[in-house]
């Protein structure tokens, strides 16, 4: 694959310390990646690498479109601040160098072809329960009765030959019993032996559905000589992957989609849900390993325990009946355009926050309660006084007091906890952050 004139990486490729070199001629990330680099071995790799980093900030439009873009597709949950800097910057070069009339402004639903009709499980059949079936569902369960796989069929007329084969075996048996008991030898007869070996030949063809059609065999025709087989266990040497046709085989497997075409402004990631943005916006993908999506998707929120679905990627609680049980399914659309979703029954529903009782409600002047409901007041969180009073030493009725340059309000807890007067964050996450500064505050208070 020819470079990509400009190539933006994420924090995973500084990680796996790849040659960037030999997959763009210009280098540009953001300033937030550099900083995720934690370990110092990469940190001394990324400060003698041989190329220039160019650092570069996304614009503020272009990241209010990338975040709603994510919205709509539902990867906005899975995405951090650098994911979306990193993308909306991608973005804003593919504009400044090509252009935006091949980029998409919303995404497009994936449409799939569904083989069989029938579903995986039963969600109506509850133990202890009888659920009579309607008229519409006899029609369909008519009509999917009909309809069978090729892989059925054969199984069908594997075990018929089987049932065939065991009965045929069974009346020579039975019949060599009744001639051994007037006989002294123990040894088959020779129609026996004829039965059992023109039986049990196997067709090892292509075509698994057809038997083999020879009725009898010779030993020497089913049995190869000792050189025949000693030549099949010799080593080959087709099929190793080799560095000559390493990128043939991964064209086979299809684990490299990418086309060899020259490439503008590229994007190496491995994050899946960057991917997915990427890709759904037509940006073009960058990967070092072959690690790329093959399939585009749109995520929505399907309740578990009302079973309504919406498509605000944003909520916590369920629109309809209230509860914190959404979940996040694929959805796509069929050949009729009816949307399909996707359920991984096989995922098992966490009981996390869902075991112990809700803790007794407690009181303060910045109290931190969990939220169970969608519409549950918040508390307002005021800064402190000491942090309120405005400090202009230039001001011409200044009246002296605690010097201008000396740190106050650090112990209170309002500071601890970072309100201030001009600013506050009203978000659940945030609120994680805030309980867990007020434990570690209150620690600190009994060590005194």
């Amino acid at each position: 694959m020819p470079k990509a004139q400009v190539l933006i990486v994420d924090t995973n490729a500084f990680i796996q310390s790849s040659n960037l070199q030999d997959i763009g001629e210009k280098i540009v990330t953001c300033t937030d990646v550099l900083e995720e680099v934690k370990n110092k071995r990469q940190l001394r790799r990324l400060a003698v690498v041989p190329y220039d980093i160019q650092v570069l900030e996304p614009f503020p439009e272009n990241i209010k479109f990338v975040t709603e873009f994510s919205k709509k597709t539902g990867d906005y949950r899975s995405l951090s601040a650098t994911d979306i800097k990193i993308i909306a910057l991608t973005y804003q070069l593919e504009k400044e160098k090509v252009g935006s009339d091949h980029l998409a402004t919303e995404p497009k639903q994936q449409k799939e072809i569904c083989a069989t009709k029938k579903s995986v499980i039963n969600l109506t059949s509850i133990p202890g329960f009888y659920y009579p079936k309607s008229k519409n569902a006899d029609e369909d369960s008519g009509s999917n009765s009909d309809v069978e796989t090729e892989n059925e069929v054969c199984e069908k007329l594997a075990d018929l030959k089987c049932n065939e084969e065991e009965s045929k075996i069974d009346q020579v048996q039975g019949e060599t019993s009744d001639e051994n008991k007037a006989s002294d030898e123990n040894e088959p007869t020779e129609e026996f032996q004829d039965a059992v070996d023109s039986n049990f030949v196997v067709d090892m063809s292509e075509e698994g559905c057809e038997g083999s059609d020879n009725n009898s065999a010779d030993d020497d025709d089913d049995f190869e000589d000792d050189d025949s087989s000693n030549e099949d266990y010799e080593v080959d040497d087709e099929g190793w992957i080799t560095p000559e046709n390493i990128i043939e085989m991964k064209r086979k497997m299809g684990g490299e989609l990418i086309e060899d075409k020259p490439v503008v402004v590229g994007c190496l990631t491995m994050d899946f849900a960057m991917q997915n943005v990427l890709k759904q916006i037509g940006l073009n993908l960058v990967t070092i390993d072959g690690y790329v999506i093959k399939q585009l998707r749109t995520f929505i929120f399907r309740c578990y325990s009302c079973f309504k679905t919406t498509s605000i990627m944003t909520k916590i609680f369920c629109p309809n009946c209230g509860n914190k049980t959404l979940k996040k399914v694929a959805v796509s659309l069929d050949e009729n355009g009816k949307q399909v979703i996707h359920i991984n029954f096989r995922r098992r529903l966490t009981g996390k926050g869902k075991k112990h009782s809700i803790p007794t409600p407690k009181g303060g002047k910045h109290v931190v309660r969990p939220i169970t409901v969608a519409d549950q007041p918040m508390p307002k969180q005021h800064a402190s006084k000491l942090s309120k009073t405005k400090n202009n030493p230039l001001d011409p009725d200044y009246i002296a007091g605690y010097s201008p340059f000396v740190m106050r309000d650090v112990n209170s807890k309002s500071a601890m906890l970072g309100i201030y007067s001009n600013r506050f964050i009203n978000d659940p996450r945030y609120m994680k952050q805030v309980s867990k500064v007020s434990e570690s505050s209150k620690r600190r208070r009994r060590r005194k």
